[in-house]
């Protein structure tokens, strides 16, 4: 459970959250993979966001607004970013107050529809943290959304 101000002002409580898909991208402005996987999850979030999926971008930037402002902005991003601070990281990353440098970013929670968490990707760990296309995958599995694909087969001509 989380309760922080937005990057624009307003406050995200994550019980606003319930009943969606979410995943939660923990991120400083000044990462590279940061800079390239969130326009990678702003597309994902717009192709699904209507079945019900959100993302949440959790800056950890220690500028707050005066660098998270411009990354919006820059990317375009349309999904909800918060200020973070060392309790979401606590209680999302399962890091303690000691060990404050015991992840990588961009590092990636998936929480299914009940508020689980399914999934943790760690960039250097995990590749679904900077791959985008194996992560959609899985956000897609969750949001109930099937791929198939079907072979028509064509009758025979008769000679």
């Amino acid at each position: 459970m989380f309760v922080l101000p937005t990057w624009d002002g307003k406050v995200l409580k994550s019980a606003s959250l319930k009943g969606q898909v979410v995943v939660l991208e923990f991120f400083q402005t000044w990462c590279p993979d940061c800079q390239q996987s969130s326009p990678q999850l702003e597309k994902i979030y717009r192709k699904y966001k209507d079945q019900g999926l959100t993302v949440v971008g959790i800056s950890h930037d220690g500028q707050g607004v005066k660098a998270v402002e411009p990354f919006v902005k820059k990317y375009d991003l349309t999904y909800p970013v918060v200020l973070g601070d060392l309790s979401i990281a606590i209680n999302y990353v399962g890091i303690t107050r000691e060990d404050r440098d015991g992840f990588h970013i961009p590092y990636v929670v998936l929480i299914d529809r009940k508020g689980n968490i399914v999934a943790q990707y760690e960039e250097g760990i995990d590749k679904e943290a900077t791959d985008i296309g194996g992560l959609e995958l899985k956000i897609k599995a969750l949001l109930g959304i099937l791929s198939v694909t079907v072979d028509v087969i064509q009758p025979s001509a008769k000679p």
